[in-house]
Formats: C-alpha cells, sequence, structure tokens
C-alpha cells in the first residue's frame, strides 16, 4: 500500500518541484548547487529530493504505525 500511495503522491510533488526548480521558469525559485549534491536530476528536479520525499512519507508511516498498535 505504501508504494501506490508513494507513486500517487509523486505525481504532484514532480509538478509543484519542477516549477520550484526551474522547469516552467527561465529563473528557478529554488536553487540547488551541483556541488552540495550528487549532481543526478530528474529533468530540474535533483535525485535526492526525491529521497527526501520517500523518506518523510515512509517515516510518518512507521511513526503512525507503531503508534497505533500500542
Amino acid at each position: 500500500k505504501f508504494y501506490i500511495s508513494f507513486l500517487i503522491i509523486v505525481v504532484p510533488f514532480f509538478i509543484i518541484n519542477g516549477v520550484l526548480t526551474g522547469a516552467v521558469t527561465e529563473i528557478p525559485v529554488v536553487w540547488y548547487d551541483n556541488v552540495e549534491n550528487l549532481g543526478i536530476r530528474l529533468y530540474t528536479i535533483p535525485i535526492e529530493d526525491i529521497g527526501y520525499a520517500f523518506s518523510m512519507l515512509f517515516g510518518n508511516l512507521m511513526l503512525f504505525e507503531k503508534f497505533n498498535k500500542k
């Protein structure tokens, strides 16, 4: 269920993050220095952003499941 949820959430994530990183504007709102990250991008979005989105969603789900059992 988590992976299906993540795939659904990734669509608006790519849209919003793409707008912020310059996919539709001449000057990006958010600028990432490739010296400070891996330099790997999916279109204009740094690959680390996808890992961050995954960990935020997965971390919340883990905590919810842990506290829901008690």
